[in-house]
């Protein structure tokens, strides 16, 4: 009945937010990339040779259909929390490939003999790079990387050729890529504020949600979690026609070794029998605390007595083991009742409670079940204990 929690640091869950939207936001940028190498391509087709526009834009396919695979392989995964992480490599690596044929290619098929065409070729990498800064504002390292590798290229080819229009054109991508700087800084840091807030609140809910169904002396549930995530287990028993048990548990003589200890005595007891509860009780079923020292369980039945042994298994544990409270054993003993069927859950409990008090009345340190074989299963129940007494 536990929630799994994920291992996940908080810069982790970040990474994988912000992984998650470079897949999500970036895909349409994988035919952007070709339809701009196409265009570019007939613009450039008059004025450079066919084979050198041809070979370049074989590559840029190339590395598209690569990335393509990647994303398809992607979603076809859907990668959940840390899994995520391991896609970061992947995308790095095939984005680098893109950038880097685009940001070379233009040099390898830049003409010589026009600068409007070469112009041309720098307008189509500016926009590259300023489209770049909105597909991958979500990790700032990728934008600068891929920025970098479209316009440094091109860049030093401009100020190896000089000239005032050069010069110009280098002045420029140097200013767009210090602009590129400040605003990928600002928008990375936003994003990653917002996630970081939105995880930081999930887990100001999950922690409030824990301390509002937990009780924080025995480290059990509390009466309303077991209530609450009972019910959900009761609704599973009936649905499919399943008997379920109730065992409800009241440490004998409380308030004596509260009066005769002290309180603390009283919260060592309470703090023991809840250690000994989980160790004990399998994971499928709930404990809680309910009451001051009243405890409850609930549980499918997978044999006709399992409950009534496994509150025998309690009761001997619970009375086997003393609690040490300032250099003296304080020996402490509980009653058990136990009710099973396929009824209300506060039906059971009534049943239990029932079983509980007959259990008080006769004695204590006993188990006692409601309706369920009565005479034969407590005459085993007293053979065992009168067993566990002579041994």
């Amino acid at each position: 009945m536990e929630e799994k929690n994920t291992d996940l640091q908080l810069d982790d869950l970040v990474r994988v937010d912000n992984l998650q939207l470079l897949y999500h936001q970036s895909y349409p940028a994988i035919f952007a990339s070709l339809i701009s190498a196409a265009l570019l391509s007939a613009v450039l087709w008059p004025v450079q040779q066919k084979e050198v526009l041809i070979s370049w834009f074989i590559i840029l396919t190339y590395t598209a259909i690569v990335r393509l695979i990647l994303f398809m392989l992607y979603n076809r995964v859907k990668p959940q929390g840390e899994d995520i992480l391991s896609w970061e490599m992947p995308y790095f690596v095939t984005q680098l490939l893109s950038s880097t044929s685009w940001g070379i290619g233009a040099v390898y098929i830049m003409p010589i003999d026009s600068q409007l065409h070469q112009v041309v070729i720098y307008y189509f990498l500016m926009g590259l790079s300023g489209g770049a800064i909105f597909a991958y504002s979500a990790n700032r390292t990728m934008t600068l990387v891929t920025i970098a590798s479209l316009l440094l290229p091109i860049t030093g080819w401009f100020l190896v050729q000089g000239g005032l229009l050069a010069m110009g054109l280098v002045m420029g991508a140097v200013v767009f890529y210090i602009y590129t700087i400040r605003a990928g800084k600002i928008l990375s840091l936003t994003l990653n504020k917002s996630f970081m807030l939105a995880h930081e609140l999930n887990n100001a809910k999950e922690a409030a949600e824990t301390l509002a169904l937990k009780d924080e002396l025995s480290g059990l549930n509390n009466r309303r979690a077991f209530y609450e995530k009972g019910k959900m287990l009761v609704d599973y028993c009936q649905r499919n026609n399943e008997v379920f048990s109730v065992i409800t548990i009241d440490i004998d003589h409380f308030k004596k070794i509260n009066d005769k200890f002290g309180h603390a005595a009283g919260d060592a007891t309470i703090i023991q029998v809840g250690s000994i509860l989980l160790q004990v009780i399998p994971k499928s079923g709930l404990c809680a605390r309910i009451g001051g020292e009243e405890f409850g369980i609930l549980l499918k039945a997978s044999a006709s007595d399992a409950a009534v042994q496994l509150a025998e298994k309690l009761r001997q544990k619970i009375a086997a083991t003393p609690i040490a409270f300032n250099g003296e054993d304080i020996t402490i003993s509980a009653s058990f009742g136990v009710a099973d069927g396929n009824l209300d859950l506060d039906t059971l409990l009534k049943r239990a409670d029932a079983a509980l008090y007959k259990a008080k009345e006769t004695g204590r340190n006993r188990v006692i079940c409601d309706e369920c074989d009565t005479e034969e299963m407590q005459s085993r129940l007293n053979a065992k204990r009168l067993l566990s007494l002579i041994g």
